[in-house]
């Protein structure tokens, strides 16, 4: 399915569990930063040795996604904490240049607000996220005997394939291989 059919968005806005934040709250985004989550650190110092053993690590903490936005509404302070409280939900964000991305997220501690002469309000908005940005889910239907999932992401991340028998006898025999993608670099 198109994401414009879903959640069509406005330049310069975002979705927050499938609310146009431009069309229902009048925030716009001035400015926003998401690259990768940081990994976790695994290492170890050795007593009376300089430095740190790194172990290595294939696990991510979490994504930090700060938005930089405005409101030219005339907002109260109440509204404006209606926002925040609103933001304060564990939802999925989608951002308008990123349509086909989700992030899963939520605020923690909003900003203070910058009063702009009673129309227009400056703030930040400060996601903290799962990981990853997820993709649309795929329906496949299968037909022979063999399928294979074309995986378009940058890292590893579990994956969920969910088996349903439509048909009118009992399906038997069905095995799942798994290979891991393997990348030069």
């Amino acid at each position: 399915m198109d994401p414009e059919e879903v959640c069509p968005l406005l330049d310069y806005s975002f979705t927050f569990g499938g609310v146009d934040m431009r069309k229902e709250y009048g925030v716009w985004i001035t400015a926003y930063d998401v690259l990768l989550p940081p990994l976790r650190s695994h290492k170890i110092t050795v007593p009376g040795r300089s430095g740190a053993y790194d172990y290595g690590s294939n696990e991510y903490g979490e994504r930090t996604l700060r938005l930089n936005c405005d409101t030219r509404t005339g907002k109260t302070r109440a509204q404006m904490r209606q926002i925040a409280y609103v933001l304060s939900r564990k939802n999925r964000i989608a951002l308008w240049r990123e349509p086909d991305k989700t992030y899963v997220g939520r605020l923690y501690d909003p900003s203070e607000l910058e009063d702009l002469g009673q129309v227009v309000y400056k703030f930040a908005l400060t996601f903290l996220c799962e990981p990853f940005a997820y993709g649309e889910t795929k329906d496949v239907v299968l037909e022979g005997d063999t399928w294979t999932a074309n995986y378009g992401g940058t890292a590893r991340t579990p994956t969920r394939i969910q088996i349903t028998n439509t048909g009118t006898t009992n399906a038997t025999g069905i095995q799942i291989s798994v290979a891991e993608r393997r990348d030069s670099f």
